[in-house]
């Protein structure tokens, strides 16, 4: 909240007129608006004429607000397409921040209509406009500390990290020393443990680096190189170098102390600075002699490309978060087991459900409980049960100790050592890929019963007698 000292100070560098800061007809330059910063946002030796964009209104703001708040659309269409995407990706600031724009909506259309040639009457007096850039003016274009931005950027640098880390699956050495690499890699099982957990942290790095840059460009704040720096281009380039520097420090940060959060804030926070403008398009067809400094207001476009970029922004995103998902993600059952999600789509391939009945009334049963949709998961066979058993040729009803025999025999038919010179290449290629197929088999019934059997045993102790039933099976 500004202080009445504030203002009181920043009054005094704020122009008497709307016109005193422009030029002929009214076009302001970017050169006047921190001619009195004093070097902190560098002086530009060349303007370039823009014009602010009047294609916003209040009713279409709260309009989009009110179908499309979650998605963040109102942000895009108000010059904030930072913000629009980080009320995207968390919900609408986790639904504190749609409460808070309601009440702040009139005031980011007032800045978004600042600016410009054809300005009415209203807009040339536009308060909150004229007290935003005395405020900027006051504090040398540096804005104050926030606790909220702070704790906001520790929040998406952690979120987008853990998502960027998740983009890849590689090989990890598991707690009881066995590795899921193959055994016939050159490389030992603890270098692609360490090599993956290197790859996880600097994606991890990355990705905190994005989300705390979506944070610190959130509004009317930004994040650009300070006095003495040599990236002072508007071409993009300075963008993408400050973005870079970021990564380095959240890199360096994983490397050095494994705070990747951390460090990259204390960098965010030291490079802080006020947008000169919420709103602003080049005039393509009157330009003054000279160009402006990166950190300048950048070209805006119509609302409808606004609105089209911020949804391309968001597809990226939920792609990315579906990558995540299907390399990282899991699916729990009652038994305990856990299934990684790709593992889960792929026995439902080949489960062929399709093919299966769908019981919709036991669906809407079990939807209601708090099995946690059992039902579909068995219909699904996201275990793989139906499928391995239908690989072993037995039956959903056939104890474990037929499954045992079954897993035995065909073992013994397709194991290698019992395919002698006369067979093919052909047919000992397809032996070996089917004594595979029948070691996962087993393995997944395996691991099965032997959770249903411990299921079941700790149920017993708790009714006070042992668990000698058998397990029961399930009706599909």
């Amino acid at each position: 909240m500004q202080s009445p000292n504030d203002i009181t100070s920043a009054s005094q560098v704020l122009p008497s007129s709307p016109s005193d800061s422009r030029g002929e007809g009214g076009r302001e330059k970017k050169g006047a608006v921190y001619s009195s910063i004093g070097g902190i946002i560098p002086t530009p030796t060349t303007t370039t004429t823009t014009t602010a964009s009047n294609d916003v209104n209040l009713l279409t703001a709260y309009l989009l607000y009110s179908l499309f708040g979650v998605f963040g659309i109102h942000h895009a269409y108000l010059h904030r397409p930072t913000q629009g995407l980080a009320w995207y990706a968390s919900g609408g600031l986790f639904g504190w921040g749609l409460l808070r724009d309601l009440f702040r909506i009139p005031d980011y259309v007032s800045l978004a209509r600042d600016g410009g040639t054809g300005r009415s009457e209203d807009d040339a007096n536009n308060v909150t406009a004229r007290i935003r850039d005395a405020t900027v003016r006051a504090r040398n274009g540096i804005p104050k500390m926030s606790l909220a931005r702070i704790v906001l950027m520790g929040a998406f640098g952690t979120y987008f990290g853990f998502i960027a880390s998740c983009l890849v699956y590689l090989p990890v050495e598991s707690s009881s020393g066995s590795s899921s690499s193959s055994s016939g890699s050159i490389y030992s099982s603890s270098m692609i443990d360490n090599g993956a957990l290197l790859l996880y942290g600097t994606l991890r790095a990355v990705g905190a680096a994005a989300g705390i840059w979506l944070v610190g460009n959130m509004g009317d704040q930004m994040l650009m190189n300070g006095p003495g720096d040599d990236d002072d281009d508007d071409s993009g380039g300075g963008v993408g170098r400050e973005f870079a520097h970021l990564v380095a420090w959240c890199i360096g940060g994983f490397a050095v102390a494994n705070a990747p959060v951390l460090v990259g804030i204390v960098h965010a926070v030291r490079r802080r600075r006020y947008r000169p403008s919420m709103s602003y398009v080049t005039n393509a067809t009157t330009t003054t002699t000279t160009t402006g400094t990166r950190g300048s207001p950048s070209s805006s476009s119509s609302a409808s490309a606004r609105i089209g970029r911020h949804l391309l922004a968001c597809a990226v995103f939920t792609a990315l978060l579906v990558l995540a998902a299907y390399n990282h993600g899991s699916v729990t059952f009652a038994g305990g087991r856990r299934v990684y999600l790709r593992e889960a789509i792929r026995n439902a391939y080949r489960s062929r459900f399709w093919e299966e009945e769908f019981d919709w009334t036991r669906f809407r049963d079990d939807r209601g409980g708090d099995t946690g949709g059992e039902y579909l998961k068995k219909a699904f066979d996201l275990q793989g049960e139906r499928a391995a058993r239908r690989t072993l040729g037995v039956g959903m009803d056939a104890p474990h100790s037929e499954v045992r025999s079954a897993y035995k025999r065909l073992a013994m038919r397709y194991h290698p050592d019992k395919m002698g010179s006369n067979f093919s290449d052909g047919e000992v290629l397809e032996a070996q890929e089917q004594f595979v197929k029948v070691q996962e088999a087993y393995k997944v019934l395996n691991d099965i019963e032997q959770r249903r059997k411990k299921k079941e045993a700790g149920a017993g102790q708790e009714g006070g007698h042992s668990g000698g039933n058998r397990p029961e099976r399930d009706e599909m």
